[in-house]
Formats: structure tokens, sequence, C-alpha cells
């Protein structure tokens, strides 16, 4: 019995450490051209090009980032910490009922109550949506918590890491708790 309980505790222990897990707290849905854009997706901000950018997140080298979608292309733009690319595939954040959605003022790695986290990265670490303004836009980048850093990288543009950035945070409405 002893040998049993070990061995489904090491499974449990090595499913709960794979990288790349996906954030299970809010609603995301999955995006592309060929599907529908969901009206109640949650606005982030805006690129340079004047594009409004939602906020998404992908999937890449076994890691899940944040995204800035822009609807009109059906891209979601997205940077880790050293360089930016782009998919076609992706996942939106939605409105759920019991969550308002809102951007909190932050610095050094602060972790903020109730930060949306988007996933996790190679080494098991959250990975949560920050934005600053930069470039003539205000667009989403990478938070790690152990870089005490906002990560944004938007095509041509220079990687920029900001120590005073906003943090996307889902506060549960009507003492909803999660």
């Amino acid at each position: 019995m002893y040998k049993v309980a070990c061995i489904v505790f090491a499974l449990f222990a090595v499913a709960s450490a794979v990288p790349s897990a996906f954030d299970t707290e809010h609603v995301w849905k999955a995006g592309n051209l060929s599907y529908p854009f969901p009206g109640n997706a949650i606005l982030g901000g805006f690129d340079p090009y004047g594009y409004n950018i939602y906020i998404g997140r992908v999937k890449y080298s076994n890691t899940i980032l944040p995204a800035r979608v822009v609807a009109e292309t059906g891209v979601a733009y997205f940077n880790n910490q050293l360089t930016s690319s782009k998919a076609t595939s992706y996942d939106l954040l939605v409105a759920g009922r019991n969550v308002n959605y809102l951007w909190v003022r932050s610095f050094d790695g602060l972790y903020e109550r109730y930060a949306v986290s988007v996933g996790t990265s190679v080494y098991n670490e959250r990975v949560f949506m920050c934005r600053a303004k930069t470039d003539g836009g205000l667009l989403i980048g990478s938070l790690f918590l152990s870089e005490k850093l906002c990560i944004i990288k938007h095509e041509t543009l220079a990687l920029r890491k900001f120590d005073k950035y906003e943090v996307l945070v889902g506060q549960p409405k009507n003492g909803t708790v999660f």
C-alpha cells in the first residue's frame, strides 16, 4: 500500500510540475481568422499603427506567453525575454460574469493580488500580463516575477524592459472567490 501511495504522489508531482500549464481561472476562447471575434474580448491597449489590441496568449516553445491580438488582421504578437514573434492561432481573454478586469500600476516585479496569469514558463514560473506606453502605443508584454520587469518587443521596434508598468488584474465581483 505504501508503494502505491508513493507512486501516485510521484505521478501527481510530475504532472503538476510540467512546464507550459495553461491558466484555468479565467475564460479563454480559441481564436484565429476562421473564428468569429468575440464581442466580449478584453481590450488591452493600442499599437503604434492605431489598431486596438486585445488580450491573448500563445503557446510557444514549451511556454505560454501573453499576446497582443489585432482583430482586423487576426495576428497575435508576443515576446519572450529575447525576441518577438507572431502567431495566427491564439486564445483570447473574454469577460466573465463574476470578474472585473482592470489595469493596476505596479513596479519591480511586485505581485499584485488577483493578477492575471496566462500560464507558465519552461521553468514552471507563472507568466503575467503587463503593459506600458512605448513607441507610440500602449503595448502588452510579459511579466516574469523573477525578472522584475515588463518585457515588450513589437515587430521592428527595439526590445524594451520596464521596471514601472501596469498589471492586468481580475477582481472578483460580489464576493466571488477564486
